[in-house]
């Protein structure tokens, strides 16, 4: 029996190489050409706490994790009690026979006690207990041991042939001991795939790929879950492209050494989280006045407060846009997929410095922390664009007069000439407050409304520079039309696959430049569709709220809203759409 997919679930206590287990299993599969998506869930505490790592493993491109769970590995009881209603029946629950499982044996349900703890035992050390469930877990899903032998060759090559050799018995022997105990029932195999170039990497990895594949050198940044990934990567990688990483203080620290390092030419950023993103508010309105160049991503998480800080929500959108004082617009960018948060995160480097800007990147936790199969990157589809910076070439300064170089000058895009600091004759004043042309303070009215009316104007050729949203089908018209931003990609285009073969003709636009809103580009969409269902994963609508100020067909956008702090599943948006239509 050939089977389209496979969902794997492990869980147990944080430390007991629940995350580990899974993360070799994804790797191997990668390796050999598996379409896979991963989900890892924990407690939002620093030590200990129930912990599950999910994988799907497909043929075709997966980009969520599915609603069931055909093998579920559980190292304690928890797992059994919260996760074991996931496994349908015909799916397996294989436990570790030492901590005694409890199971309703009528529940349809291939119940497994195996010997983990006990195998682990035998080879000398407890931390081999991931080594033993993996074995199981590729036994029981029929995957061939090989190049699994191969992977624990070349993850403990250093350890010397001795522990190579332990940790091959014992995923051997967990191998051979879960065919033998399902004693020849068939739970069906997937097909083999073929070997693709791809990477099975987290969006924070992907994100921290575009901005060093984008030339920053300079990242300043403090931790916070589930932005740290992007940091912790950029510190293991930045020594080979002469780069520097700052762990700061604080995000106000963090935020203000980057704008500083954007004013000097290069390009800089940080990543945080909301909480983060909300002390950055005052700096992000210094960057909007001097039009200073600076990268802020922003991996989204379930708020208000500290909120729950290992879960995923999308509430940072309405702050995203409005933080910092005045009328301080910026551009505002959403990741629609993890392979975006490669690109996107490189077109917002070109954009920052393009419009002399500050530009949230608005990721999410579904998107930072778990893993999924991408193609290879393609390192030549975005050119660095650096825009009007100039570098040479300026003619001398006439200090008598007074003239300096026009910084600011009001030009009709709105987008100055650009110096750095050395540049010659290219003197100017930088500064938050009101300025002239030369950058001088000046509070005239005059200076004034030229200057917000320069700036303002940047906004215009923003929609043209980057590609605002991506859509499954170009023709407008349908019954239909399907709204999300950043990791709701792949429930919602499972969604429209799902109610097109139904019958029904659907469309699927997710969301990547929210400020400023590409209204002009969105009209054909909103007024082409019947309906429109908006998917966000946050109490109070607010990315409907986006296309409530724009558009006045207000009767016909709707709202699918969830706050639990878990990613949506397929079949909860199928069951609203079918309501809907």
């Amino acid at each position: 029996m050939e089977k389209k997919d496979f969902i794997w679930k492990m869980g147990g206590q944080q430390g007991q190489g629940v995350e580990s287990c899974g993360e070799i299993l994804g790797r191997v599969l990668a390796q050999e050409g598996y379409s896979l998506f991963s989900q890892r869930l924990f407690a939002s505490r620093i030590k200990g706490g129930h912990t599950t790592i999910a994988l799907r493993i497909a043929t075709k491109k997966v980009a969520t994790i599915g609603e069931h769970v055909d093998c579920l590995v559980a190292l304690d009881q928890e797992t059994i009690d919260l996760h074991g209603k996931e496994v349908p029946e015909g799916g397996v629950v294989l436990a570790d026979a030492a901590f005694h499982p409890k199971w309703e044996e009528h529940t349809g349900r291939i119940f497994l006690p195996l010997l983990i703890t006990d195998l682990a035992k035998k080879y000398g050390s407890m931390q081999m207990k991931n080594i033993a469930a993996l074995g199981m877990s590729a036994g029981l899903l029929g995957f061939p041991e090989l190049p699994f032998y191969r992977f624990i060759a070349e993850r403990f090559a250093k350890k010397g042939n001795e522990i190579i050799d332990k940790n091959k018995g014992i995923f051997k022997e967990g191998y051979d001991i879960a065919i033998e105990a399902l004693h020849g029932i068939e739970l069906g195999k997937l097909a083999t795939p073929k070997k693709t170039d791809q990477f099975y990497l987290l969006g924070n990895e992907a994100a921290a790929l575009g901005a060093i594949s984008a030339g920053a050198r300079f990242m300043a940044s403090y931790p916070i879950t589930p932005a740290t990934e992007i940091m912790e990567y950029v510190i293991k990688v930045i020594h080979k492209i002469k780069g520097t990483v700052v762990q700061t203080e604080d995000e106000l620290a963090a935020v203000t050494m980057a704008m500083g390092a954007g004013y000097a030419g290069v390009r800089a950023f940080t990543a945080t989280s909301g909480p983060g993103l909300s002390l950055m508010a005052e700096s992000i309105s210094m960057a909007t006045m001097a039009e200073i160049p600076v990268v802020i991503i922003d991996v989204m998480r379930a708020g208000p407060s500290t909120g729950m800080a290992t879960k995923v929500e999308q509430s940072d959108i309405r702050y995203a846009i409005g933080s910092g004082h005045g009328d301080a617009e910026k551009i505002v960018l959403a990741a629609a997929s993890i392979e975006d948060c490669y690109y996107i995160t490189q077109e917002a480097f070109n954009l920052a410095e393009e419009f002399q800007t500050p530009v949230i990147l608005l990721s999410d936790l579904q998107f930072g922390m778990c893993k999924q199969s991408v193609p290879a990157f393609d390192l030549n589809r975005i050119d660095i664009r650096r825009g009007k910076l100039v570098r040479d070439g300026l003619p001398p300064l006439n200090t008598q007069k007074k003239d300096y170089f026009h910084r600011f000058e009001d030009v009709e895009d709105g987008i100055s000439p650009r110096t750095i600091p050395g540049v010659e004759n290219g003197m100017f004043l930088s500064t938050g407050l009101e300025h002239n042309v030369y950058g001088k303070p000046a509070e005239g009215q005059g200076d004034r409304v030229m200057e917000m009316n320069k700036r303002h104007r940047k906004w215009q050729g923003v929609s043209s520079a980057i590609k605002p949203f991506y859509v499954t089908h170009e023709e407008p018209e349908c019954d239909l039309l399907l709204i999300g931003i950043t990791s709701t990609d792949g429930a919602l285009e499972e969604t429209r696959e799902e109610l097109e073969e139904a019958g029904y003709k659907v469309n699927h636009l997710h969301l990547r430049l929210l400020s400023p809103f590409p209204e002009k580009e969105l009209r054909p969409y909103i007024e082409g569709a019947k309906k429109v269902l908006i998917v966000e994963e946050n109490l109070t609508a607010q990315l409907r709220e986006l296309f409530a100020i724009h558009f006045i067909c207000h009767d016909k956008l709707l709202s699918l809203l969830q706050y639990d702090g878990t990613p949506f599943v397929t079949s909860t948006i199928v069951n609203k759409a079918k309501e809907v239509l």
